[in-house]
């Protein structure tokens, strides 16, 4: 097939959750069908993340965009009804190149990632399949709950556009798809939209070989993003003081891109913020215990399969586990609030058995279910599809 592979923005290098989705897809796809990729691009891509991608692709169309662009976007459209999300992505530049790319080449399927480019695809005669990832209506509107009162009603409001708008895409498009059956459910029952869930690619993530450094609590992730920020904070401020009167020496080491200038104060004497990092699996396998303490946020969590992967023993909150199949108490340990999630915090840090057990199960669970190899044969069924039926 040839197919053509819809972004905001661009997949290397892998750095977000959407990144990592399409990187793995393009680099999957691309080993059977041809893959052009059209994609948004800020100042920080470089020459190198181009050349990476091209391995993998047989054309690349990136069109500017920066946030003086996004803001000009959305005072043009600040009367749409449509969701904040998606007017900040109008571009004309875009339309036209999506276009143009049409009109060169013979495209059998467009693949969009995310409603907030939805609009794009929206009128056209090829065949598209949309990946809206999660519901991210849930997302804005848990983020609401943890905020002040007028940001709150402004996400609360945003919330709203973005449900009908989810509703809308999964009424017009003929294939739709989420990350898990908790987004599908968010959204609503619509003969259109199904499941595709994320995967880890086991190479890059070995199981390790041996348990990582003593009382290391660990929590990876973009550390820009607010659902992160807000589990991080959470856990320093909450979680941690009652895991250090019982382990005194316990460390919490948060790591991933771009910390926020709230997630850099909480940097101290129990608590280092690594950032970003070259080697991500090489800094999981130092961990004894890592971390998912979400309270909002929505999708499948990278972290908490990569941390599987890598034979590392888990904590969650049951948000957090996102529609896997993991079973509280054989692959990870679940708490809801700051006093239950201390205890399993402490119960794996002085268990050695039990937590070499919960390792084991969550790295057989990814090996059995969680591959992109898996996730991506998946999607290139639906792929197959969604051309035959067009014909």
């Amino acid at each position: 097939m040839n197919i053509l592979y819809l972004t905001a923005r661009f997949p290397y290098p892998p750095l977000k959750g959407d990144q990592v989705r399409a990187y793995h897809q393009i680099r999957l796809l691309s080993q059977r069908h041809r893959v052009t990729l059209l994609s948004f691009a800020d100042d920080t891509l470089t020459e190198a993340a181009l050349a990476h991608l091209r391995g993998y692709c047989v054309e690349i169309v990136t069109v500017p965009i920066s946030r003086v662009s996004m803001g000009f976007a959305l005072l043009r459209h600040a009367t749409s009804p449509e969701p904040f999300q998606t007017m900040i992505f109008r571009s004309s530049r875009m339309a036209r190149a999506l276009h143009a790319l049409l009109r060169r080449r013979a495209i059998d399927v467009v693949v969009v990632q995310l409603a907030r480019l939805y609009p794009y695809v929206a009128d056209l005669q090829v065949p598209v399949v949309v990946d809206l990832i999660d519901a991210l209506s849930a997302n804005i509107k848990r983020r609401a709950s943890q905020e002040a009162r007028l940001k709150a009603a402004l996400l609360r409001a945003e919330a709203r556009r973005l449900e009908r708008y989810e509703r809308a895409i999964c009424t017009s498009a003929r294939h739709v798809v989420v990350v898990s059956a908790r987004d599908r459910d968010a959204i609503g029952t619509f003969p259109s939209l199904q499941v595709n869930g994320n995967g880890v690619d086991l190479d890059a993530f070995p199981a390790r070989s041996s348990t990582g450094y003593h009382q290391r609590i660990m929590f990876t992730g973009n550390m820009s993003y607010f659902p992160n920020v807000n589990a991080v904070v959470w856990f320093a401020r909450e979680v941690l003081p009652l895991v250090l009167r019982e382990i005194p020496d316990a460390h919490f080491e948060i790591v991933g891109v771009g910390p926020s200038r709230e997630v850099l104060a909480l940097a101290g004497p129990h608590v280092s913020v690594a950032g970003y990092v070259e080697d991500m699996p090489a800094k999981l396998a130092e961990a004894t215990v890592a971390v998912a303490p979400m309270l909002t946020g929505s999708g499948m969590q990278n972290k908490v399969i990569e941390a599987m992967a890598s034979s590392v023993p888990l904590v969650v909150t049951p948000l957090a586990l996102g529609g896997l199949e993991a079973v509280p108490g054989h692959h990870v340990l679940t708490a809801s609030d700051a006093p239950g999630f201390a205890r399993e915090v402490i119960r794996l840090i002085s268990n050695p058995e039990l937590a070499s057990s919960l390792a084991r199960a969550g790295r057989q669970l990814v090996e059995h279910a969680y591959t992109w190899e898996k996730s991506v044969e998946q999607l290139e069924t639906l792929l197959i599809r969604a051309t035959t039926q067009a014909g």
